[in-house]
């Protein structure tokens, strides 16, 4: 490769001198220095930049549509027969940490992508083979032998030791869309992130950005890290993503990207994240459920710019709700799976008491702009039905590039340096003998308040939009059997509606200062 990259040189240098025999203009000097200049630098972000920037000025092409007779819109679980041959995984044989597999199209999935590998700093295309897949008991077409030299993969996952030394698992996959997911030692599969959200949440057609090419660099034999590059395209945005996956005890994807509009969008969302709420412990099972609570996540916490640490219940709500909060300087923001009790969701199928959360901080200065909640009514697990995502105060303007660096992890329950007392659960309810009083219960938990005794000066601060508060009671007492603070607050059910939330914020406090996160709760809009 090194000869190859010599005598490569060697010929962009003598176009080089032969053009300035013949008095060439400036462009063939530039177009011959530029391949004189990738034929000898490693494949990296800025070889993907150039390429996104050269899409820009060309009309949007839809990427390759892969459909399958007999293929093409089978159930999920048919679909999971198509099984890629683990013995052909790539690197296989090499001794590497890392390893990849490939989906096949079919199902939902029909969007074709390229991948390459990136060997000796110079990337090289894996081509769709059926002789890597196990199609089960599928019936393949008649057709399927001329169909499959034109096929195209539709997302790859990634195999690293996670939970074993000796034994490879899939960690990550791309498929669809922008889509990828995470996972860390001991989790399963549950919410996703996205490289770019367009026109979300918004009363007319959502744009899904695709990631059509993805750039993966071969490991050596002792990395812990693993590069990706994807470049991703749609009608109104081209970009450049890095993504440096740290694969662990908790699993972190570093991600550099850089985008460019084609044209103005109405919204636009950096770091999506989403993921599914059916009910939680304060809600009434949906559609005659038996399980106690169905959700990939149950809120979302927020760590603002002056140290506050908010926490919002998820709501599956009776009419889809999309939510807008100052976000200038954040330090992070995420959808939590608080909850890994087991007895909670009581699903040896599911295991949602292993679904990660997803902690997003970011890497430089994003300025000012807002987060967008986004919480869809549904009345299927199978719906992901919630979605965060950040957007700036203003847009880049039309193909000037706009660069967003930020780090997820994949963590269980909150972040590490988030120290204050949580709220562990709520519940909302009556008692039969006042069908007039509403009773809403709020648990706080925490390594400093369980050291604190039931005689301890704690203060609940209890904040609402309600206008009319005289009816309100509160009780905060310690319950020794669960070494937790329970609130119980007394209010008049009336004037309580989907019309007419009412917005509840509530902390702890002791000796005047705050030691609880702040639990921000719309009560009315649940179904």
């Amino acid at each position: 490769m090194k000869r190859l990259n010599f005598l490569l040189a060697a010929v962009a240098l003598f176009l080089l001198l032969f053009a300035l025999f013949k008095g060439e203009d400036k462009s063939s000097f530039e177009t011959i220095a530029n391949l004189f200049g990738e034929n000898n630098q490693p494949f990296g972000f800025e070889h993907l930049d150039r390429k996104a920037k050269k899409l820009l000025k060309t009309g949007y092409v839809k990427p390759p549509s892969v459909k399958v007779p007999q293929l093409d819109g089978v159930n999920y679980d048919d679909y999971r027969q198509i099984v890629y041959r683990p013995e052909v995984s790539i690197w296989k044989n090499l001794g590497l940490p890392f390893q990849l597999q490939f989906f096949h199209p079919g199902h939902i999935y029909s969007t074709g992508i390229r991948v390459f590998e990136i060997l000796d700093e110079a990337p090289t295309e894996i081509q769709y083979d059926a002789s890597r897949f196990d199609f089960g008991n599928l019936k393949l077409p008649d057709q399927f032998a001329r169909l499959s030299r034109d096929l195209h993969y539709t997302g790859f996952r990634i195999h690293y030791p996670l939970n074993q030394e000796n034994a490879l698992e899939e960690f990550a996959v791309f498929q669809g869309g922008s889509y990828f997911r995470v996972i860390s030692k001991g989790q399963v599969y549950g919410l996703s992130a996205r490289g770019l959200a367009v026109n979300t949440g918004l009363n007319e057609r959502e744009e899904f950005p695709v990631f059509e090419e993805f750039y993966v660099k071969q490991p050596e034999k002792f990395d812990k890290t693993l590069q990706v590059f994807a470049l991703l395209n749609s009608e109104s945005v081209v970009g450049a993503y890095q993504f440096t996956f740290y694969p662990g005890e908790v699993s972190c994807v570093e991600v550099k990207a850089r985008n460019y509009l084609r044209k103005k969008v109405k919204r636009l969302g950096f770091a999506p994240l989403t993921s599914m709420f059916l009910y939680g412990e304060a809600d009434q099972p949906i559609l005659g459920n038996i399980h106690p609570e169905v959700h990939d996540s149950d809120g979302l916490l927020i760590h603002t710019k002056d140290n506050q640490w908010e926490w919002r219940p998820l709501v599956n709500p009776k009419e889809t709700i999309v939510t807008t909060l100052d976000a200038d300087s954040f330090q992070g923001y995420g959808f939590i799976q608080r909850d890994h009790k087991f007895k909670s969701y009581q699903d040896d199928l599911m295991k949602y008491h292993l679904r990660p959360s997803a902690w997003v901080v970011p890497s430089n200065d994003w300025g000012k702009g807002k987060l967008h909640l986004l919480e869809i009514a549904t009345n299927l697990d199978s719906d992901d039905n919630m979605g965060v995502f950040w957007e700036p105060e203003e847009h880049p303007a039309p193909k000037e590039p706009f660069d967003l660096n930020y780090k997820v992890y994949f963590q269980d329950r909150s972040p590490s340096d988030h120290t204050l007392a949580k709220i562990s659960a709520f519940f909302r309810g009556s008692d039969p003998l006042y069908p007039k009083v509403s009773t809403l219960t709020v648990y706080f938990t925490g390594e400093e308040i369980k050291k604190l005794d039931r005689t301890a000066a704690l203060k609940a601060v209890i904040e609402t939009d309600r206008e009319d508060k005289k009816d309100f009671e509160s009780k905060l007492e310690k319950i020794n059997e669960l070494s937790q603070w329970r609130l119980v607050i007394r209010y008049s059910k009336e004037g309580v509606s989907f019309t007419k939330p009412m917005q509840w914020k509530i902390f702890l406090e002791k000796d005047n200062k705050q030691i609880s996160e702040t639990w921000i709760y719309n009560d009315g809009i649940s179904k």
